[in-house]
């Protein structure tokens, strides 16, 4: 199965990318709201969700995992298939569509095109506790994470504002499942 691609953005379509990896094209369908931020000619790392469907093979590409883990979450609901699921993350950032189950928003749920309001009802019956559970562990993991990188460049020596100031600009790595040491041994080359 495929997991991650690393290659060349080749051509970019209405709701797809072609990344050449070593001369050979993957096509990936890819969020509508990121797919203008792509370049044709740039590098590009994916996130990739495989699906074995009639003897055709479907990649799903994604910026983060974060946005991989919600697309195959959101296939759960009944109703939700892998079209409609990247439906939803290429309309909404991951975050507002959390809020929205959260806080039971059917209405702003049902903006994303195909999703109506049953649709929508399902999405927060069968997704509210199981997120709620995962959001909670997950911030509690950040949250961690960056208090411990905070205390290991205070007791460095580091003001307080520089080291938050640089574990900010670790965002993206704090949230991935790096080791703590890791994480602070990257804090500290952003210093130099």
């Amino acid at each position: 199965m495929i997991s991650k691609l690393e290659g060349i953005v080749d051509t970019i379509n209405e709701n797809s990318v072609i990344i050449d990896i070593n001369g050979v094209g993957y096509e990936v369908s890819y969020p509508e709201r990121a797919i203008d931020t792509l370049v044709e000619g740039s590098k590009i790392s994916v996130y990739i969700k495989t699906i074995f469907r009639d003897d055709t093979i479907y990649l799903y590409g994604f910026s983060s995992i974060e946005d991989r883990t919600f697309f195959n979450m959101l296939q759960t609901v009944q109703g939700v298939g892998a079209k409609l699921a990247m439906t939803i993350i290429g309309f909404f950032e991951t975050e507002e569509i959390t809020n929205y189950i959260s806080s039971a928003d059917e209405k702003s749920i049902t903006m994303a095109p195909g999703v109506g309001a049953k649709v929508a009802k399902r999405i927060i019956t069968e997704l509210k506790d199981k997120f709620i559970d995962s959001s909670q562990q997950s911030t509690d993991n950040y949250s961690t994470k960056r208090n411990n990188i905070i205390s290991a460049l205070l007791n460095l020596g580091y003001p307080r504002s520089e080291a938050v100031n640089i574990v900010e600009q670790l965002k993206v790595e704090i949230n991935q499942d790096l080791e703590i040491e890791e994480l602070i041994r990257m804090a500290l080359r952003r210093t130099v």
